[in-house]
């Protein structure tokens, strides 16, 4: 599996009314196929792969075998982001649009460590997203739950941030 193309950098928005720091962001390129390998099938290969490869994703296991994972890079961001402002994170993730991609996303609010709720958090990339920085924003929704939302030029996700 050839990694393919590769993200310049993620932006980080605090849109809490809360500092943020302490960023970790895991990107894992998976095992398991998008559904895109096969153009002459389209969307067919796309949903028989979703409903037949069951395999459990684990961005956060060190072990690729147990994690069905071939690719796991790991960024930090050392800077504190205040409310209401942005900040960058210098990386470079590879991606491969082949393959579906999996994300963890932890930080510090105000001293009190978040993380999105699930080890499997997938938002795959595609080949428009070659070269871009995505945005990641981190807001709040219906009174005190802090979301996640992951802004790629292909499409966006959000993820429920819990505290551990």
């Amino acid at each position: 599996m050839a990694r393919a193309s590769q993200l310049l950098g993620i932006n980080i928005s605090n849109d809490l009314d809360e500092e943020i720091s302490e960023i970790q962001i895991t990107s894992v390129i998976s095992n398991k196929y998008a559904g895109n390998e096969s153009p002459g099938f389209g969307w067919l290969a796309t949903g028989w792969n979703y409903a037949t490869d069951l395999r459990y994703v684990d961005t956060t296991v060190s072990d690729e075998s147990l994690g069905n994972w071939f690719s796991r890079e790991i960024f930090t961001g050392t800077q504190m982001i205040k409310a209401g402002e942005r900040g960058h994170i210098e990386c470079q993730p590879w991606f491969n649009e082949k393959y579906r991609h999996y994300w963890m996303f932890k930080c510090s609010i105000s001293g009190k460590r978040f993380k999105i709720n699930k080890s499997n958090a997938q938002c795959n990339l595609w080949d428009v997203d070659a070269s871009s920085a995505p945005s990641f924003v981190l807001h709040n929704v219906e009174g005190s739950t802090v979301r996640l939302t992951m802004i790629m030029n292909s499409g966006n996700d959000y993820f429920t941030m819990v505290e551990y």
